[in-house]
């Protein structure tokens, strides 16, 4: 089953602390979203060429992730809050199961890109 992430071109920058500001612009409507991904304790590291084009490859896919996470942990809430105190309806209850089980599987996920882009970083970059 996919993810169904946020499409669109991305693009990264990293900021003073290291951490990536990803952007992704909507191809039709040219909307663009951004979040920030925390680098790793604050540690810096001097790449080759290849291994940054890898890794700003990873930290774009963890910044679809993370807006797409974002958007249904927004709708969970929305049902929460919506139904706070009283029982919803059986189909309010299957949609929010089924949100759940998506959070689920995006924060598995993002946390294999994250394994994956440390990987890289752990074997291919010097900590400076």
């Amino acid at each position: 089953m996919g993810l169904g992430l946020i499409s669109g071109a991305g693009k990264v920058a990293y900021d003073k602390n290291g951490d990536a500001v990803v952007k992704i612009t909507d191809r039709k409507t040219g909307k663009v979203q951004t979040v920030h991904i925390n680098s790793v304790h604050g540690k810096s590291y001097s790449c080759s060429s290849g291994a940054s084009s890898k890794l700003q490859a990873y930290d774009i896919e963890e910044g679809r992730i993370k807006l797409t996470l974002l958007q249904v942990r927004a709708r969970e809430r929305k049902i929460e809050r919506q139904y706070s105190g009283s029982v919803a309806p059986h189909a309010v209850v299957v949609r929010y199961k089924a949100l759940n089980s998506r959070d689920d599987r995006l924060v598995s996920a993002y946390n294999k890109e994250v394994e994956a882009h440390n990987a890289i970083l752990g074997q291919q970059c010097t900590a400076n």
